[in-house]
């Protein structure tokens, strides 16, 4: 009998993960078997979409937890929330304002649905980090007054907040309604240090769940606060989400939450005393910390790399152990709340290893780059862009066409070009210099526009 995910799953186990899911390996309550308690909607169980009863409940505990007016279970990730939020707040036709750095699942849902994006633009840092600020959405609501919603990301795969207060009020003053991807962030319900979206001004919200709770993965949750309509916003999540939902995923959702009801607060503040620990230690070999300037979400942890992020990231895997990603500079790694502190030492002893060999890679490094030193130019409406007639062509020879296709690095999922962009020489050399496994949307060359 040949179970190739079984045996894939079964080498991967035996490694340290330092990346999602937040579960890491380790159920919160014991005892649980998936496949026992796997069922559907029936008349004894109750109905994602029209939930009446553990649902419901479990629905109103998390909406108390996260202080919203309405909380969603979602079983297609964060990915599910994004697009209801901007089918809830666009009509097709409809402009909304989105960051530069915007998750590629946005700007997909815009491309179907028939809704303009255009981009607040970003500043990038000289430690190499993308933040968008309160002027660049002053500029972007400036040119698009007709724009319905503008979307922002507080955390960002590096644990980047932004002015989320300030862009909420700006937005709110314009009679516009405020999205936020804070899928980094589910924790942020149980932190003394850090509100969430909702808190800080948005009007709807969306958390992963698995990215940093310990639930298994497409977990995520959806929140509404006062003024968004909780029936309507429920018909849209039906639109975007399987119709057979995964009762075991609903359930590590509710576990995840329960468990940071009684234990969470006490959790993070453990793990953000071990964190501080962790990076004094790691200074002393040059693996430093280079958010100190920004505010940022301390319970994830980046490190700045000194012979670079894919370096490490190799030294590591071949270690055993596997990190949410890298780029030029740094790698980005999640920590358990059940055994961070545990993990960490792990990767304390790596590093102290790996820096007493004093080696460096011979060739050139991999680029790995966020961005492009400048976007491109779009030159057509993304929706029309997207279903086009297209030809799939060598990226240098694909140069000065009109992209049909969104592409970039996978993670954190940033596109360095847009489907309706014209195509850069600067892009198609970063395609060339980073690895295939790395990238979104390309599919042996560029697809662009007949």
């Amino acid at each position: 009998m040949r179970r190739p995910i079984h045996d894939l799953l079964q080498t991967v186990s035996g490694r340290t993960s330092f990346h999602m899911p937040a579960s890491q390996g380790k159920a919160i309550f014991e005892g649980i078997d998936l496949y026992r308690l796997e069922t559907t909607e029936l008349p004894v169980t109750d109905d994602l979409f029209h939930p009446s009863g553990a649902i419901a409940e479990a629905e109103r505990l998390l909406a108390k937890s996260a202080n919203a007016r309405a909380s969603f279970l979602l079983h297609g990730g964060s990915t599910a929330g994004i697009h209801a939020m901007i089918l809830y707040a666009c009509h097709r036709g409809d402009t909304v304002i989105l960051p530069r750095n915007v998750h590629l699942s946005a700007l997909n849902i815009c491309a179907v649905a028939g809704i303009e994006p255009v981009f607040a633009d970003v500043e990038q840092t000289p430690e190499g980090w993308i933040i968008p600020t309160v002027e660049t959405y002053r500029k972007a609501l400036a040119k698009n007054p007709q724009a319905r919603a503008a979307l922002v990301i507080s955390s960002d795969y590096y644990g980047l907040l932004c002015d989320l207060p300030a862009i909420a009020a700006l937005v709110h003053e314009q009679g516009k309604l405020l999205l936020c991807d804070e899928a980094h962030g589910a924790y942020f319900n149980w932190r003394q240090d850090i509100q969430n979206a909702g808190a800080r001004g948005a009007d709807l919200f969306v958390q992963s769940v698995h990215k940093t709770l310990p639930s298994v993965n497409a977990a995520a949750w959806l929140h509404a606060m006062d003024g968004i309509d909780p029936v309507r916003l429920r018909m849209i999540l039906r639109m975007v989400q399987t119709s057979s939902p995964s009762f075991a995923v609903m359930q590590s959702m509710d576990d995840a939450r329960a468990w940071m009801d009684d234990y969470g607060a006490e959790a993070c503040g453990r793990l953000t005393a071990a964190m501080k620990r962790f990076y004094q230690k790691t200074a002393a070999w040059g693996y430093t910390d280079d958010r100190k300037a920004y505010p940022t979400d301390r319970l994830r942890l980046v490190l700045s790399v000194p012979h670079g992020g894919a370096c490490l990231q190799r030294r590591l895997e071949a270690m055993g152990m596997d990190v949410e990603m890298c780029d030029t500079r740094h790698i980005v790694c999640i920590l358990s709340l059940l055994d961070g502190e545990e993990r960490l030492n792990t990767l304390l002893h790596a590093l102290e290893r790996i820096a007493g060999e004093n080696e460096t890679e011979t060739g050139p490094p991999e680029p790995l780059k966020l961005r492009p030193a400048q976007w491109p130019e779009r030159r057509m409406p993304l929706s029309q862009a997207v279903f086009a007639d297209t030809e799939v062509l060598d990226p240098f020879a694909a140069v000065g066409r009109i992209s049909a296709c969104t592409l970039g690095l996978y993670p954190p999922g940033i596109a360095w070009l847009c489907a309706g962009e014209t195509v850069t020489r600067e892009i198609s050399e970063m395609i060339a210099q980073t690895p295939q496994q790395r990238l979104f949307g390309v599919d042996g060359g560029i697809r662009c526009v007949k």
